[in-house]
């Protein structure tokens, strides 16, 4: 019986050396694979177009990415062959099998995941080359951190950077308490087809596009045809220069935003707020606990894994202010001061000078604060409250 017994447990350990040797193999193959495309990317880049010979320089990239795909290949033909993972490797098949019908629903959502969103990150080596369009990203001469020196030399480079932090955090503080004060509210509401009908007018607009609210705040404030302003005037009053005054801006930004958003945001709380166990209300308020206390202590606390989640995401976009918001709003007088975020800066040297080299490795760095934001903001958050995102 004792013996029996070990010889399961060697056969059990012999197993997890197995399973940890299938693992690593398939580790090795997929960094194979990556060091491959990178050795590829790299040497096209390093050698350029002109003195490239796929048969000198790239058929060692090539020869290395087939070694990586053989080796996942057989890693993955070892795991459901082997005896020693036969347990586990038959659960895996079974529940392929078992669950075929929603892997094939979610397989179009990432084959779109991956040809939109992964494949063009190759073009991320753009910001690193001397763009040419008859040469193409891969062809183009490489130049290293160039454009990065370039931007930050540029007399622009530090009032962009300070308009994006200064847009994305103020943004922050004002528009984000204003959905949770809402959602707060409104569960207050007896009446829930009033709570209903209240809920629908105020995220409405977020239906609206950003161009037509330039329109429609043009429509009320322009100097010369604007209807407030025509009012005012013929009321004696000086006309308001909301639009092209960049004093006026950031005003005209909060509230554009919290008008648009903040209706729409109410939706992830009151869902939150709707999934409060109804039994700590009626405890509290046996109690003695008011309204005003049941919200501090009950339902703050149970939605607080929505709000510091929704903070994390905020907080990781700082250096994202909202393109299409300031791009719609900015005017001639307000677009290379107030105005000039670094979104805006990509889409004018890009789009409106070609320089897309430039405009890619700007993009870059953004992108790159971004995630560093993220991770820090769920970091801090997670430490103080223990609630994070990840």
């Amino acid at each position: 019986m004792q013996a029996a017994t070990q010889k399961k447990d060697a056969l059990t350990d012999s197993g997890r050396r197995v399973l940890r040797a299938v693992r690593a193999c398939m580790l090795l193959s997929t960094a194979i694979l990556a060091a491959s495309g990178i050795w590829y990317i790299a040497i096209t880049g390093l050698v350029g177009r002109k003195k490239w010979d796929f048969g000198v320089h790239g058929i060692p990239p090539l020869v290395l990415a087939v070694c990586g795909a053989v080796l996942l290949a057989a890693s993955i033909v070892c795991y459901f062959t082997l005896p020693a993972l036969k347990g586990r490797s038959h659960r895996t098949a079974v529940g392929l099998w078992k669950d075929r019908y929603r892997y094939s629903l979610i397989l179009p959502g990432l084959i779109v995941v991956f040809v939109f969103s992964y494949m063009p990150m190759y073009g991320i080596i753009l910001g690193f080359k001397d763009y040419k369009i008859k040469s193409g990203i891969l062809f183009s001469e490489w130049v290293g951190l160039y454009h990065f020196e370039r931007f930050f030399k540029s007399p622009v480079a530090g009032q962009t950077i300070w308009n994006t932090f200064f847009i994305g955090i103020s943004q922050l503080l004002i528009t984000f308490p204003v959905p949770i004060i809402l959602a707060l509210l409104m569960n207050e509401l007896r009446s829930t087809s009033y709570r209903r009908t209240i809920q629908t007018i105020i995220y409405l607009p977020h239906f609206i596009s950003w161009v037509i609210m330039y329109s429609l705040l043009f429509s009320l404030f322009s100097i010369t045809s604007g209807l407030v302003n025509k009012m005012l005037m013929s009321l004696g009053s000086q006309p308001i220069n909301l639009l092209s005054d960049p004093s006026k801006f950031y005003g005209m930004l909060y509230g554009t935003s919290i008008w648009k958003e903040a209706g729409w945001g109410t939706i992830i709380y009151m869902a939150a707020i709707a999934g409060v166990d109804q039994e700590m209300y009626e405890a509290a308020y046996l109690d003695g606990a008011n309204r005003w206390q049941q919200c501090i202590h009950i339902t703050l606390p149970s939605i607080a894994f929505a709000i510091t989640t929704m903070l994390i995401l905020n907080v990781g976009s700082v250096m994202g202010a909202n393109f299409d918001q300031i791009m719609n709003l900015r005017t001639a007088a307000t677009q290379t001061t107030v105005a000039q975020v670094i979104d805006t800066y990509v889409y004018d040297m890009g789009v409106g000078k070609g320089q897309y080299d430039l405009s890619t490795a700007i993009g870059l760095f953004q992108q790159i604060v971004n995630c560093v934001l993220l991770f820090v903001s769920n970091y801090v958050v997670k430490r103080m409250s223990g609630e994070g995102f990840f």
